[in-house]
């Protein structure tokens, strides 16, 4: 009979121990969520050309705890699908215009998280004539095959006098042009291939921080949006699955990419190719 007693007083104390380590566990745990310093993982999708600023805004944001990881794709279709079906947390690559004709296209309904954050202008280039007016008759140009792209790329074609398009059309296509005096071909191409499509062409549309990336001193710059035109395409904004809200991640990534540290940064890395709304 002591030994039964001694036995179950035994098991009392370990239970009891068990039951005072665990609460001790649970009360570290809370203590470590409330002083905010739990460990946080995000994953994202980039296009290569976001890369350098994603992985200044990781390093900001591996200070508060956070590891943000980025997968780089080269097909922005790819790349939405992924972040629609919850691979990727957000990504980072379209501005909202892109993202409303691919949401129209694919049924997907993506939302965008914040203001836009930086952007590009638009500008058409060649290395085989140094301006518009030397252009031959019946020249090869390269324009984006996608709907919003195109369409911004034709107005500035159109706004330096190269092309006449039907008016009150929102995103006119090669069908909306209504004057072509140079009888120009156009040659729509994915905007993954524009680079590799450029040597066997008269001349392109792309942004300017393609034509950056290039690095190529043969390549002129017939012409480029001005700053009130870029400002009211918007640029680059991140982009979450729907109805995704409250990220403090992404909160605190935005706070940063919106400060003067992040903004001067900009500026030095791309030399003025990559604009903040307040400097376009």
């Amino acid at each position: 009979m002591k030994k039964t007693l001694r036995t179950l007083a035994a098991i009392a104390a370990v239970v009891g121990l068990s039951a005072s380590l665990a609460a001790c566990s649970s009360s570290g745990k809370d203590d470590l969520a409330s002083d905010g310093e739990e460990k946080t993982s995000v994953k994202v999708g980039i296009l290569a050309r976001e890369q350098p600023e994603i992985e200044f805004v990781a390093e900001h944001l591996k200070q508060q705890g956070v590891t943000l990881e980025f997968q780089i794709f080269d097909d922005n279709i790819a790349l939405n699908r992924a972040t629609a079906e919850g691979s990727l947390d957000a990504n980072f690559f379209q501005n909202q215009t892109y993202l409303d004709a691919q949401n129209e296209s694919t049924g997907q309904n993506l939302q965008p998280y914040g203001d836009w954050l930086q952007t590009t202008a638009v500008q058409f280039v060649s290395s085989k004539v140094d301006s518009i007016d030397d252009l031959p008759d019946g020249a090869s140009i390269g324009i984006a095959n996608d709907q919003a792209n195109r369409a911004r790329e034709l107005q500035l074609l159109a706004d330096n006098g190269l092309i006449e398009l039907r008016e009150g059309v929102e995103s006119p296509s090669t069908l909306d042009i209504t004057d072509n005096p140079k009888n120009i071909k156009w040659v729509e191409v994915d905007p993954r291939s524009r680079v590799g499509a450029f040597p066997d062409l008269d001349a392109m549309t792309a942004p300017s921080i393609t034509v950056y990336l290039m690095e190529d001193p043969s390549v002129n710059v017939l012409a480029e949006e001005t700053p009130e035109v870029y400002e009211t395409y918007g640029g680059v904004l991140w982009v979450v699955p729907d109805g995704t809200e409250d990220l403090p991640w992404l909160d605190s990534a935005i706070e940063f990419m919106q400060s003067d540290d992040y903004k001067d940064w900009l500026e030095e890395h791309y030399q003025g190719i990559k604009k903040t709304p307040q400097a376009s």
